[in-house]
């Protein structure tokens, strides 16, 4: 009996101390949080700073040492898609878009650097940019029909052109996920998309 006596406490430490172990590792693993791990440096001299606190992620646009605006914030844990990220960078102007997976759109803002401030139309989602040339194409559905246009947006003159979805590209979901510049000058626009059938082009005369 009193050997099972101090077997039982030999025993019982060492599960306390486990358990301790244990609770510690889980409480670490709770307040560890992933990088951001989307580009943050910007042209001109802008960066994205990323920052958490106990409920909540932010991302703020900084030049230097000063923050000019805090530009999304999103419950924490939540993926950093849904935060915002730059898919394109321009001289000025900067692509923030938002994702929220299972195949949706990505919706963006068209942020001006020097201010923080968006200057497309609020619910305008991404389709492609051509970075060189101040231009990006968008639609203003996110679930275009056909009676819907894409748009041509010059970042430098706040000229529009609108310009028709190839009439097949409806046969299949995720329209905008598909489409990409193939070429843009001065006088067509040729873009191309993806279908069951393979991929096609499409050429818009200016």
């Amino acid at each position: 009996m009193r050997t099972l006596y101090l077997l039982i406490l030999t025993i019982l430490p060492g599960i306390h101390l486990n358990a301790q172990v244990t609770i510690t590792l889980r409480d670490s693993l709770n307040d560890y949080v992933e990088p951001y791990d989307y580009d943050t440096l910007l042209k001109g001299g802008y960066t994205i700073y990323f920052k958490v606190d106990d409920e909540l992620e932010y991302i703020y646009l900084k030049k230097g040492n000063k923050i000019i605006t805090e530009l999304s914030s999103c419950s924490r844990g939540l993926p950093y898609k849904n935060l915002g990220y730059v898919v394109s960078d321009f001289r000025d102007h900067f692509v923030l878009a938002y994702s929220f997976g299972s195949g949706n759109a990505h919706h963006f803002e068209l942020i001006r650097k020097s201010t923080g401030k968006n200057i497309i139309e609020v619910g305008a989602a991404w389709i492609d940019a051509v970075n060189d040339k101040q231009m990006l194409l968008y639609c203003i559905n996110d679930v275009p029909s056909s009676k819907d246009k894409m748009v041509l947006y010059n970042i430098c003159t706040g000229h529009r052109e609108f310009f028709r979805f190839p009439g097949d590209i409806f046969n299949e979901p995720e329209v905008l996920n598909r489409i990409k510049i193939v070429r843009l000058s001065g006088k067509q626009l040729i873009i191309k998309y993806d279908t069951e059938k393979g991929t096609r082009k499409k050429i818009y005369n200016r």
